[in-house]
C-alpha cells in the first residue's frame, strides 16, 4: 500500500504526536545549569570581595575622600605598562622592612617609577588585618589596574588624589608579590607595547592615551586567584 492508503474501515491512519516531554527535561537542565553559572559567578564575585576586604582606617581625616571598591572594579580598565607606573609602597603591616623589600620586588617585573617606601599614615598601629590596598585616584586607574594584575589580592580603593600615581600598602598578611604566569606574561606584553609606542609617557592624561590592546581572557586569568 502507498502512502495514501486506508484501512479497512475507510480511514487513514492517525500517527502519533510526538510527546514534548523530553524537549521540556532538556529546556529545564540548560536552564538550572545556566542558573547554576551565574550563581556560582555571583558566589565568587562576593567571595573575593570579602577575602581581600580590608578594616576601614581609623586615622583618617573627615575630608579625605577612602572608597573601598569591591574586587572587579577595574576589570573594564585597560592597563598600562609597568615602567609608567609612578608607585610607592606603604607599610600597614607588623613585619620590618617588608616596604622596602616589596619596593625591590617591584623593580624587578618592570616598575621603574618606584617612589621610596615609607609607613602608612593611615595605619599608625601596623595593624592593617589584610593582604594590602592598592590606592589611586581617578587619574591612575590604569596604573592601578596594572597594579592589580600583579598584585589581585590587594584591595581597591579610591582616594581623592589628582595625579596617576598609586600606592601599594602592605598589610599584616602580606608575604611576598607572587604573580602568576599569565600576569607575567601580562606585563610583558604591556611593555612590548610601550616599546612600540615611545611617544607615550605616564602622567595624568596616560590612561587615556594608552590603549594596550591584551587578550581579556589572559586579563582574567591574571588575576584568578585564591585569595
Amino acid at each position: 500500500m502507498g502512502p495514501g492508503y486506508v484501512t479497512g474501515r475507510g480511514r487513514a491512519p492517525l500517527y502519533r504526536r510526538r510527546r514534548p516531554l523530553p524537549a521540556l527535561i532538556i529546556l529545564s537542565i540548560l536552564g538550572i545549569g545556566a542558573i547554576t553559572v551565574w550563581v556560582n559567578a555571583l558566589d565568587t564575585s562576593i567571595d573575593r570581595d570579602e577575602a581581600v576586604k580590608c578594616p576601614a582606617p581609623t586615622h583618617k581625616a573627615a575630608d579625605v575622600t577612602f572608597q573601598q571598591l569591591p574586587y572587579d572594579a577595574l576589570d573594564r580598565t585597560a592597563p598600562m605598562p609597568a615602567s609608567k607606573v609612578q608607585v610607592r609602597v606603604l607599610n600597614a603591616g607588623d613585619q620590618r622592612g617588608q616596604a622596602s623589600i616589596t619596593t625591590e620586588g617591584l623593580k624587578e617585573f618592570g616598575f621603574e617609577q618606584v617612589a621610596k617606601p615609607t609607613n602608612d599614615s593611615l595605619y599608625p598601629e601596623e595593624n592593617l588585618d589584610c593582604r594590602g590596598q592598592i590606592r589611586f585616584g581617578e587619574n591612575g586607574a590604569a596604573a592601578a589596574r596594572t597594579l592589580s594584575i600583579l598584585e589581585p589580592c590587594a584591595e581597591l580603593v579610591r582616594d581623592g588624589r589628582p595625579d596617576a600615581s598609586v600606592d601599594l600598602t602592605v598589610g599584616v598578611r602580606f608575604d611576598d608579590l607572587r604573580p602568576k604566569t599569565e600576569a607575567v606574561k601580562v606585563l610583558r606584553s604591556l611593555e612590548k607595547w610601550a616599546a612600540s609606542h615611545p611617544d607615550q609617557r605616564g602622567g595624568e592624561q596616560a590612561a587615556e592615551r594608552m590603549q594596550p590592546d591584551i587578550d581579556p581572557a589572559l586579563l582574567s586569568a591574571a588575576r584568578d586567584m585564591s585569595c
